[in-house]
């Protein structure tokens, strides 16, 4: 019990530290208690343990509403993201928030940046670990605060507009989330992850489809899906982990969780979603041709990629096993290889000053490091064996087909396209920055890289190569695997 509530509480202390505290100090701070949390969630995943609490200030409700932690398989996937992730973004920052940095100029105070970081942590271990969907909605909410703060944290006219925006489109989708919760508590009394089981079929889809639209927003699905690409002002490790283990990984974290706790959903329910999350992957994928930013061609394949998720839990709750089974897995298989790509770009950001596909060539030449990350991360996400992306999508792609029904066939053959068209960008990108001829931005760029990124970078080079190791064990268990 102790450690889980610890896990909990030591990012929010820590933000509060990082906080008050002056200058580089902060930096100290916010790495020794990054650390410290993801030791405690190691610590928590090996032990499996639970427990539950009463909260005074809500006895008014029901007896028989209580609070408390868990930590289960899904849990477990989550958080080896949150904080492991959270702990090298953290890392990395300390050597790309720095005057020296070619694409922004950042100076002193760090505390504000630091604190909301941690707090992000912080509130992301809240929700994959509350037992109900009560408790999600509070930490639901500090996610949203904490986008908008560090989207906006430039503080220039653009960061500030699409911080708002942020906070505006995923809030209309909190009020989603509300209303949802006011409906369980009318008709039954209960918040629990499997309170959609006693609704009855009408309240069923609604209550559902209100989560969806909830998880949509925050996981930028249609339609309120532009407040993600916006997004891309803010510094690139902030970008990183909202993409990698945060915010957008709420949504889908979400909707996993409803699928796992209830036997009885709808094939309208998944209907829902499949064709929400499948136009939503063919239109972000349309949209990678038109990007010249590398940050915004990134959001783009995380909304598409966030899609595919989504698409195999629809997959699990039509009845395919291992189409749900891929959903789950490719939460940390895109986690890990996702975080990487924004890493890289931020140390190409970082050196040449630019994020731009025409202004860049010839990478390879003068930055091996940043080369093989970025195509590693590449390879992983479009899925070419043995790379991690391809053991996820092609679950997920076996899902559709092995359900014998013509909707979700038609739905895997999408899937299939977006894949391909998604591999003919990235291998364009990818041969015209790092390969050829050297840009006048390369040639002139600073050799300086900071420790600290270069060893970040290198963690997640690994951890991405790793991830079907590190996650099937836990997606396996959850579907009753030893």
């Amino acid at each position: 019990m102790e450690l889980l509530f610890l896990m909990l509480v030591i990012p929010f202390i820590g933000a509060f530290l990082a906080y008050f505290s002056k200058g580089r100090f902060s930096v100290v701070i916010a790495t020794v208690f990054s650390f410290f949390t993801f030791c405690l969630s190691l610590i928590n995943i090996l032990s499996k343990q639970r427990f539950d609490y009463d909260f005074l200030f809500f006895r008014w409700l029901h007896p028989d509403i209580s609070f408390g932690l868990i930590n289960d398989s899904l849990t477990s996937i989550m958080l080896i993201l949150i904080t492991l992730i959270g702990f090298f973004v953290i890392l990395y920052s300390s050597g790309y928030m720095s005057p020296h940095n070619a694409d922004h100029r950042f100076y002193t105070p760090y505390g504000s940046y630091y604190f909301f970081m941690l707090l992000f942590i912080g509130a992301m271990v809240g929700i994959v670990t509350a037992t109900n969907f009560l408790q999600i909605f509070f930490f639901w909410e500090i996610t949203t605060i904490c986008s908008w703060a560090l989207i906006s944290y430039t503080k220039d006219k653009k960061a500030i507009f699409s911080g708002l925006k942020a906070f505006i489109m995923t809030h209309i989708g909190g009020l989603g989330f509300l209303i949802a919760l006011t409906l369980m508590y009318i008709e039954v009394k209960s918040f629990d992850f499997s309170v959609l089981n006693s609704l009855s079929a009408s309240s069923k889809l609604v209550v559902f489809a209100l989560l969806f639209f909830a998880a949509s927003t925050k996981s930028a699905q249609i339609p309120l899906f532009t407040w993600l690409p916006n997004a891309m002002v803010a510094p690139t490790p902030v970008s990183a982990y909202l993409h990698a283990a945060a915010m957008v990984k709420a949504g889908v974290y979400l909707m996993a969780r409803i699928y796992i706790s209830n036997s009885t959903l709808s094939e309208s329910c998944a209907f829902l979603m499949g064709i929400i999350s499948i136009t939503t992957m063919i239109l972000s994928v349309i949209l990678y041709y038109f990007q010249d930013d590398l940050k915004k061609l990134l959001a783009y394949s995380t909304i598409g990629h966030l899609g595919y998720i989504l698409f195999g839990v629809s997959l699990g709750i039509f009845g395919s096993y291992t189409g749900g089974m891929g959903g789950v897995f490719h939460i940390i298989n895109h986690g890990f290889a996702k975080g990487l790509l924004f890493l890289s770009v931020g140390g190409i950001a970082y050196v040449t000053g630019s994020k731009s596909i025409k202004e860049l060539s010839g990478l390879s030449n003068r930055f091996p490091l940043f080369t093989i990350c970025f195509l590693i991360g590449m390879f992983s996400i479009v899925g070419i064996p043995p790379f991690s992306g391809f053991w996820s999508k092609f679950m997920i792609f076996t899902g559709a087909f092995e359900l014998k029904n013509s909707y979700m066939a038609i739905f895997g053959l999408l899937a299939i396209l977006e894949s391909l068209l998604s591999f003919c960008w990235y291998i364009f990108v990818g041969h015209k920055v790092f390969f050829g001829v050297s840009s006048e931005k390369v040639l002139l760029a600073n050799n300086r890289v900071p420790f600290s990124m270069k060893f970040s970078l290198l963690c997640l080079l690994i951890l991405s190569l790793l991830s079907p190791l590190i996650g099937y064990p836990f997606v396996k268990a959850l579907y009753g695997g030893n």
